[in-house]
């Protein structure tokens, strides 16, 4: 499909979002590679927790998907996802390294750092440069390249008047984590906690959640913390690294109402850390032209909905399969312009279509996703408007906010994708 030994699309970020996307795109044929800062492919944390709609969307980018899945994915005890996708958890490590084996070696070009995207003189390919002084050309930019965007500041929402929707934006969150080898849990929790299923325990403005990774041998914990009035102190040494370093008093202190079991177990997290919790407010548009952005770059979320990564997974299938429809089409191309217009030209403007459906389709979801994330930090702390401590008033939002994420019609929304892109180009939006 491509002309020239330079990639037909650039993936900016070779994260799980990225790699997901490469995947698509080579089921769909569409040349392409992945550019990454790193040296090799890594990933940050420990556990991921999928969704129905995360499984359901990951299945359907690549069939051989459900095969590294069934590697490393861990259901709670009694559930095995064999009638229906069920929520579940993978260790992140090894989920990274089952998908990494489905991207072919040469598809990747690491300690690729982006700093700047413009569009190439007296061609009509966009010029990505990197921090080591190299540069490349695409047609097409799909940036992966997580929460501190580079393509979203630098080239998406550049010029944006308010300037706070291009950076991250500090929730008032933050969280501790730590992992456990299955009997060492049992036993510092004095068997008073199931380390076979996934359970959340809930505090004034705090809430601790366990669950099970890698078949169940180790326990992830992730215990939460919401401040309502951070000190100026606490905001600029979190502005300077999202990372703390802390004392196990100092995070005990963050929970020191809690019961035994629980604090017992933070107290043996060997190296505690506070992690500070970012988001993205809501931008007017994910696409610029042949840019588009996508996951944690589009719409960071906190991850108490346990919809990050699954957002991420969403959006590659949807984006890689409008392409791979509008790209490989057999029948003459629905483009309204002159018979005589270059190829480039024409498959440009498919492109530019499909970024712009992919916006359309996906920005109005994930948004809401990212707002109901900071929602349920407050129901789980207690906080939540007019839930409070009603458990009743709890279960039906949280069940509601589930169930509309999980039932999502993903293959509903590729073909309302690509019905815009074919309007669109028949009017001639993108020509």
């Amino acid at each position: 499909m491509a002309n020239s030994e330079e990639p037909f699309i650039a993936i900016i970020g070779g994260g799980l979002a990225g790699l997901t996307l490469s995947i698509g795109l080579t089921r769909q044929g569409i040349p392409h590679k992945i550019y990454e800062a790193a040296v090799a492919f890594s990933e940050i944390g420990a556990g991921i927790s999928l969704g129905p709609n995360s499984i359901t969307a990951l299945e359907l980018i690549d069939p051989r998907i459900r095969d590294a899945l069934k590697k490393c994915i861990t259901y709670n005890e009694g559930i095995d996802g064999s009638s229906k996708p069920a929520r579940a958890c993978v260790h992140r490590a090894k989920f990274l390294n089952e998908f990494v084996k489905l991207v072919p070696s040469s598809m990747t070009e690491f300690g690729k750092s982006l700093v700047s995207i413009c569009e190439a003189a007296c061609s009509s390919q966009l010029c990505l440069t990197f921090a080591d002084g190299s540069t490349s050309q695409a047609s097409a930019v799909i940036a992966c390249d997580g929460i501190r965007s580079v393509a979203r500041q630098q080239y998406v929402l550049a010029g944006i008047e308010d300037q706070r929707i291009c950076r991250p934006a500090f929730t008032n969150d933050f969280v501790y984590r730590g992992m456990f080898p299955r009997a060492k849990f049992l036993e510092i929790s004095s068997n008073a906690i199931d380390a076979g299923k996934g359970t959340v325990f809930c505090g004034q403005n705090s809430y601790v959640i366990a669950y099970p990774v890698d078949k169940g041998e180790l326990i992830n914990v992730v215990a939460a913390k919401h401040i309502k009035s951070p000190s100026a102190d606490t905001l600029a040494q979190h502005e300077s690294n999202w990372t703390q370093a802390v004392t196990k008093e100092e995070m005990l202190a963050d929970f020191e109402n809690w019961g035994a079991p629980l604090k017992n177990i933070l107290s043996h997290i060997e190296r505690p850390e506070r992690w500070a919790l970012y988001d993205h407010l809501p931008a007017p548009t994910y696409v610029k032209g042949r840019v588009a952005l996508m996951g944690d770059a589009a719409h960071a979320t906190t991850p108490h909905q346990g919809q990050g990564a699954g957002m991420g997974f969403e959006d590659s299938f949807i984006l890689s399969s409008i392409l791979g429809e509008m790209l490989n089409e057999s029948e003459p191309n629905s483009v309204k312009s002159d018979s005589e217009m270059p190829e480039d030209q024409i498959r440009n403007a498919k492109i530019e279509a499909c970024f712009r459906a992919y916006d359309e389709v996906r920005r109005k979801r994930t948004q809401e996703v990212t707002r109901t994330s900071r929602e349920a930090m407050q129901i789980w702390g207690f906080s939540g408007d007019g839930i409070g401590r009603d458990l009743e008033k709890m279960k039906k939002s949280l069940d509601g906010r589930m169930k509309w994420m999980w039932e999502v019609d993903l293959v509903s929304e590729v073909k309302r994708g690509v019905e815009l892109v074919r309007k669109n180009l028949e009017v001639g939006v993108g020509v």
